[in-house]
């Protein structure tokens, strides 16, 4: 039964004596917060203000305690947030953007994905970027739909940004961007044919796993086959992940059926090994990985995989660090918590949880080269490597 606020047990088994113990401690760990609330309902002047402020009070304490966490992508959504997280993860071709989809956090607008190839992308912003203002509005008073929609815009037209970017030293850099919008389309999976001395090699570009990522996969690898080509790149710059199934699935065309790609570990829940379930018609061919600092999540669970169990090579710079999987509880007014609720592993159980793949190739970007001779120093270091593996 519930008396003033609190679940009240009766000590009838072991189980019921643990929940006691539970709710006990929860009483007394709250119980200066019930008394204020006590006191101010007997004794406050003003009763419709205190209504009011009871439901501030506890939507801004769900707030500052999961952000208290210290984990960016644990965030209490409100029904707004919520409803437009769902818009964003619901692709359409057809909408004017920037292609970073958004939440809110504490005092500022969060940057969650960067989509490769967009506005966003080109414009350097990155995942766990605090948007601070938008024009010269702050976004500490935004919810998500009103960021949003101050970001999106007919393509062409331009939106300024103000940034607040944290490294993992926690300190603060404040940049200025001007991010022009496009019309945004799903990504896909590109490819390329490359001879170098009488090689060739194939370069593949994989923007993001999604569900159709691995049909378009298939598809080049049948392409791949009749080339006779024998040597691969594969691209995962700017891949921030989204789907594990999808990344388990293209690992499969590389690691023999019923070997691990990754392991997951639960808190609650029994541990997950997810596995390959392919042919592995790719297994001996190989392989040069390109990261870099977005690439993320599923994109760094295949590179991991193909260096531990494939001996592939990952060129260029220290890839973004997410290792952690998300789910969404939601409440019966429509909010939301999204949490992590698992952490992931390699093969050999290493995790890069907080501090990313350290590549074998170090090589920075050469922007102006790029700028100017639209030649990708990144990518002929890999042709160079990839020439040198098969030496």
């Amino acid at each position: 039964m519930v008396v003033g606020g609190w679940i009240v047990l009766r000590r009838t088994s072991a189980t019921t004596k643990y929940l006691w113990e539970f709710f006990s401690w929860l009483e007394r760990k709250y119980i200066r917060m019930e008394q204020v609330s006590r006191v101010l309902e007997k004794n406050f002047y003003d009763k419709e203000l205190l209504s009011w402020a009871q439901d501030e009070m506890i939507k801004q304490a769900i707030e500052s305690y999961v952000d208290w966490l210290w984990d960016p992508f644990t965030t209490y959504l409100n029904e707004e947030n919520y409803s437009e997280l769902k818009t964003d993860l619901e692709w359409t071709a057809s909408i004017e953007w920037i292609g970073a989809v958004v939440s809110k956090k504490d005092y500022y607008i969060q940057v969650e994905e960067v989509l490769k190839n967009t506005p966003a992308y080109i414009s350097w912003l990155q995942p766990l970027d605090r948007i601070v203002l938008i024009w010269t509005w702050e976004t500490k008073d935004m919810t998500t739909v009103e960021a949003v929609s101050q970001m999106r815009g007919p393509k062409w037209t331009s939106v300024f940004l103000f940034i607040e970017r944290v490294d993992k030293n926690w300190e603060k850099q404040y940049l200025e961007k001007e991010v022009k919008r496009d019309v945004i389309n799903v990504p896909s999976v590109t490819q390329k044919v490359f001879e170098e001395n009488g090689v060739k090699i194939w370069y593949i570009e994989v923007s993001m796993f999604w569900d159709q990522t691995n049909r378009f996969f298939t598809r080049a690898i049948s392409d791949l086959l009749e080339e006779w080509v024998k040597w691969i790149i594969i691209d995962l710059r700017g891949n921030g992940g989204w789907l594990l199934t999808s990344a388990v699935e293209l690992a499969g065309h590389f690691i023999p059926k019923n070997e691990i790609v990754v392991k997951t570990k639960y808190s609650i829940f029994e541990d997950i090994d997810y596995k390959s379930k392919w042919f592995w018609e790719l297994e001996k061919m190989p392989i040069v990985i390109l990261v870099d600092w977005l690439s993320a999540s599923s994109s760094e669970i295949l590179a991991i995989a193909l260096k531990e169990r494939n001996n592939a090579t990952i060129v260029w710079r220290q890839s973004f660090w997410k290792w952690s999987i998300q789910t969404l509880y939601n409440f019966d007014d429509k909010t939301s918590l999204k949490y992590t609720v698992w952490k992931r592993f390699s093969p050999s159980w290493k995790t890069i949880d907080w501090e990313g793949i350290t590549p074998d190739v170090d090589v920075p970007f050469d922007l102006e080269l790029y700028k100017n001779e639209r030649r990708d120093n990144q990518l002929e270091k890999a042709k160079e490597v990839l020439i040198d593996k098969i030496k």
